[in-house]
């Protein structure tokens, strides 16, 4: 009897440090509203053209803080550069901050980092495009456009938009700084070792580093060297 009691306390301690468990494990998300608002400088409408989403549509994610990974629905706000998460009912913003490594969802890995943009420091969302001698990631761009009154050229009022704008890049060497990349020239010669093999290579291939496809050409190029 007292054996069998014995499992049972066990069984029953078992069960309750599991759930502390994935307690614990949902509360790893830092939470920084309880619930999102919809509205015109980021939220969703049907009077807006456009969408502040990656993709409207919640998909399965993974979100890393520190060691800790936890799987919850998520989608990506590019206009407000925050992650939206779906637990216990209720639709939950994730800002980018230092506690997080990175957001997984599909096939696409978007990481935490702070950086310089528009002549400010902060932590934000870069999707990770390419990695190896040189890491190229992007930023995405979202603007929104406010309904203009007589804005079209018939004269009839322009509905409110958003509006996505071309990718900015940025990259890394090795373990180096985050660098925004500006132009081919300014690019090449951050590679003094390397400058004029990349130069002849940009040249002949017709390279463009405002073209994502054709940066990740170049990088890897370089990683051959």
């Amino acid at each position: 009897m007292i054996t069998k009691l014995s499992y049972l306390i066990s069984i029953a301690s078992l069960l309750n440090f599991s759930a502390s468990m994935a307690q614990q494990a949902s509360a790893t998300l830092p939470i920084v509203a309880s619930r999102v608002t919809t509205n015109n400088t980021g939220g969703t409408a049907a009077n807006i053209e456009g969408s502040p989403f990656l993709d409207d549509n919640f998909v399965q994610g993974e979100v890393y803080v520190g060691a800790k990974r936890t799987a919850v629905p998520v989608r990506y706000n590019i206009f407000q550069d925050w992650f939206e998460y779906q637990q216990g009912g209720q639709t939950l913003v994730l800002e980018p901050n230092k506690t997080i490594e990175k957001v997984r969802m599909g096939d696409k890995t978007l990481v935490c980092e702070k950086f310089e943009f528009q002549g400010k420091s902060k932590y934000g969302y870069l999707s990770l495009i390419d990695t190896g001698k040189v890491t190229v990631l992007s930023k995405k761009i979202v603007k929104y456009i406010p309904m203009r009154k007589n804005g079209a050229l018939d004269g009839s009022d322009q509905p409110a938009k958003y509006d996505n704008g071309p990718d900015v890049f940025f990259y890394r060497i090795g373990d180096g700084p985050l660098q925004e990349i500006d132009n081919l020239k300014s690019l090449i010669a951050s590679f003094p070792d390397k400058q004029e093999e990349l130069k002849q290579y940009a040249k002949k291939e017709k390279i463009s580093v405002k073209k994502e496809k054709e940066l990740i050409q170049l990088m890897r190029y370089y990683s051959t060297l």
